[in-house]
């Protein structure tokens, strides 16, 4: 099956999530930033990508995933992006840098197909996930070098929003937690390592801990069952 058909095999008219703002219409160049699954699983036809990142947000587990990496009773926990001003009232004893950033990969969608993939998209992020666009950055650059990107995000009024979780909190249910798309660490693993492929330092502190907490956690688990 191609790309395009699978598009089409999983893109049901479902209802939009709602969006913040809309800068894009039908007919015109759309471009995707993945900040999680999309970084590594690209089910979509692209034709360009480019590797930067976005100001003034903090990429976190803070998402609960009934769908794809939990279930409806044991919800898993997915990336949302959560603005600074906003981290810093839920974690005031650990505010956020203010100069760090949050590194993704932007896709241009293959010309033609936009409407296609946005329908797509739009079920894929379906479980709390509201649309908004961003400006992306790459090292050096005066300005963005792509507008008014098409991101999705749980912002942290929607019904599957985890709340000010610990990280410890996070990692339990990361180690634990396996949906339809598989486990729920699989997720945070192949996302950690795919950053580290693309820049030295796009692995940002807070993955980096969560990552070795999972794994620790894992491997304890492993260890007990033996």
């Amino acid at each position: 099956m191609t790309v395009s058909e699978t598009v089409s095999a999983q893109s049901p008219a479902v209802a939009a999530p709602t969006a913040v703002n809309t800068p894009w219409e039908d007919g015109q160049p759309l471009w995707v930033f993945g900040y999680g699954s999309i970084i590594y699983r690209v089910d979509f036809p692209i034709e360009d990508q480019v590797f930067g990142y976005i100001h003034s947000h903090k990429r976190a587990f803070l998402q609960k995933s009934h769908d794809h990496r939990g279930t409806p009773t044991r919800p898993g926990r997915v990336c949302t992006l959560i603005p600074h001003t906003e981290w810093n009232s839920m974690f005031p004893r650990d505010p956020a840098d203010p100069d760090a950033v949050c590194w993704g990969m932007a896709y241009k969608v293959q010309s033609g197909m936009e409407q296609q993939v946005k329908q797509h998209l739009d079920f894929r992020e379906k479980d709390g996930y509201t649309e908004d666009f961003v400006d992306v950055f790459v090292e050096q650059s005066e300005g963005p070098v792509v507008q008014k990107v098409l991101v999705y995000v749980g912002v942290s009024d929607n019904p599957s929003f985890a709340g000010p979780s610990t990280l410890d909190e996070t990692a339990r249910v990361i180690a634990g937690a396996e949906g339809p798309s598989g486990t729920n660490r699989e997720y945070l693993f192949k996302l950690c390592d795919s950053l580290r492929l693309h820049h030295p330092r796009a692995l940002d502190p807070y993955l980096a801990e969560l990552e070795t907490l999972v794994r620790m956690y894992v491997a304890s688990d492993k260890h007990a069952l033996q």
